[in-house]
């Protein structure tokens, strides 16, 4: 957990984008406590004429009233209004924004969040920071307007009274306050826990024929099970926190109440006051207690929030990568890798070791070792996804032109990562990924060079529906498919990543040709294979 100025600051930072809207807000809620504070000078000015000289008109007063009880009904409905059409704004811009931090941000080979608990993180604790910044911050600001207001209002007609109101209640709000930090606490676990049951329901789902073939089902369960009974027990303490808080707080209101109340009684007995002035009070206190009780409301959902935003900073304060224009290379550009080194994080001996080699232009070469040999890390750290623990890469061209590799050299590559990489959509969707602008010509071309003829003779053609991961297409097919892709994509290297592991023999030879047909010499191709069909065909071979 950040320490509370870091949280609070970024909180700051958001309300700074804000402030047309909440200044907005504010400004309709102000002509509310206006309209508010008026009715109850109105029904005094009524009830003293009602219970007075019935010589004096009475129906002005009433039509003044029923104007002010419109233009608190228009206040209230249209800061509703305004409220949510601003709290959807707010909330698209930040996810956008966060979103953005989230796809630019570096990668170190493991994501340090579930995808679960981001998606919880750009989805509630987005919420949770929007509605405070939209909702509660300007209804504190508006309360804390009327709770002067009213108060000026109650010192006019008894200073003595008004002292003793103000004593009395923010005592009680401060002694219902005195748990924030514990509170805070039990708030960021909360949250927490809340994302540690969505990821564990997101992925046992989107995994669940795994499970069930596992046996695993009712562990499964369970363990959802024990993650609930954890966010239940801390969210049952927090509500014992707040009891005890609301109970100083309501005890403080009902005082102030029967002080008022009991006040009025003796001074109608006395003649002090007139019954307009007895109503006046009432309202008042009202008025002074409803700020009051809004204000210590508020925070809750300001401790929600500082618990939001310090998870949200993890997202936004995550290193990002460089941004720049793409530097393309002509033709099948070459990549020259000398003495590289890389260690993923929390391991102790490099994965790839004082590597040099020369994948020359327009070569194809297979790339081959066992599990674990670093083939797959080698091509990320050649497409600058993964950052070198040393040595250099370059790239080059026919023209003498080079450059070393990073982001904006990516643009070179057409990546096949393996396993099944297509999105959720159609498949013309999912090939549109790579080049939005693509016509039906250029689809039906890279489909046929990747083995992908099927896909017209599929019911929908290119409007079949792929589910998460490609679900509905076999693990071959969705191979080939994602292979078309990556041809639309504009670049001189092809990289293949165990992109022909779930084809039988025939369909890789005939993908293999087709490729080779087309790309040999004119693309720099890099195939990570444990078949024999790519070693044999491949112009260099290199072990790992």
């Amino acid at each position: 957990m950040r320490p509370f100025r870091s949280c609070f600051r970024g909180l700051m930072r958001m309300v700074r984008g804000q402030r047309f809207r909440i200044l907005v807000s504010v400004l309709i809620g102000l002509v509310g406590v206006a309209a508010s504070l008026g009715f109850v000078w109105i029904s005094k000015k009524v009830v003293d004429v009602a219970t007075g000289d019935p010589g004096t008109p009475l129906t002005p007063s009433v039509l003044i009233m029923l104007g002010i009880m419109l233009l608190q009904l228009f206040c209230r409905v249209g800061g509703r209004y305004w409220e949510g059409l601003i709290v959807v704004k707010a909330q698209n811009a930040l996810r956008s924004s966060a979103f953005r931090k989230v796809m630019f941000s570096t990668w170190s080979g493991k994501d340090r969040l579930h995808s679960g608990d981001t998606v919880n993180r750009l989805e509630e604790d987005i919420r949770v920071v929007v509605d405070f910044i939209c909702v509660s911050l300007p209804d504190a600001l508006i309360t804390l307007i009327q709770l002067l207001g009213a108060s000026v209002f109650i010192f006019v007609l008894s200073p003595n009274l008004a002292w003793i109101l103000l004593l009395i209640m923010p005592v009680a709000v401060l002694c219902s306050r005195l748990f924030f930090k514990k509170l805070r606490a039990l708030t960021g676990e909360i949250r927490s826990g809340d994302a540690r049951v969505q990821g564990h329901i997101q992925e046992n789902t989107q995994r669940r024929v795994l499970v069930r073939m596992l046996g695993a089902t009712g562990r499964v369960i369970e363990k959802l099970g024990g993650l609930q009974d954890y966010v239940y027990g801390k969210t049952v303490t927090r509500l014992n926190y707040n009891a005890i808080s609301r109970g100083f707080m309501q005890l403080g209101f009902s005082a102030g109440y029967a002080l008022v109340f009991l006040w009025g009684l003796f001074g109608l007995r006395d003649g002090t006051i007139t019954y307009g002035t007895m109503v006046a009070f009432l309202q008042l206190v009202g008025q002074v207690q409803r700020p009051v009780a809004g204000i210590a409301l508020q925070i809750p959902a300001f401790i929600r929030a500082l618990s939001s935003e310090d998870r949200l900073l993890d997202l936004v304060e995550a290193p990002q990568e460089e941004e720049g224009s793409d530097i393309v290379l002509q033709g099948a550009p070459g990549v020259k890798v000398e003495g590289v080194s890389f260690t993923y994080e929390g391991v102790n001996n490099p994965v790839v070791r004082g590597l040099d080699f020369d994948f020359t232009p327009g070569s194809m070469t297979a790339i081959i070792g066992s599990t674990g040999a670093g083939k797959s890390t080698l091509v990320r750290v050649i497409m600058a996804l993964l950052q070198p623990d040393c040595g250099t890469i370059t790239l080059y061209d026919g023209t003498g032109a080079r450059v070393p590799s990073g982001v904006r050299t990516r643009c070179n590559f057409m990546y096949v990562p393996q396993g099944n990489s297509l999105m959720s959509g159609t498949i013309r969707e999912n090939l549109l990924l790579a080049k939005p602008d693509a016509d039906e010509d250029e689809l039906r071309e890279v489909l046929h060079l990747a083995a992908a003829d099927f896909v017209y003779e599929l019911q929908d053609g290119l409007e079949t529906t792929c589910a998460e991961i490609g679900a509905g297409l076999s693990e071959g097919q969705a191979q080939r498919i994602a292979i078309a892709r990556a041809l639309l994509r504009p670049g001189g290297i092809l990289v293949l990543d165990e992109a022909t592991s779930a084809l039988d023999a025939d369909t890789e030879l005939e993908l293999l040709e087709r490729l080779g047909a087309r790309f040999r010499g004119t693309k720099t191709i890099l195939c990570i294979t444990h078949r024999p069909a790519a070693t044999s065909y491949a112009d260099k071979v290199l072990k790992l």
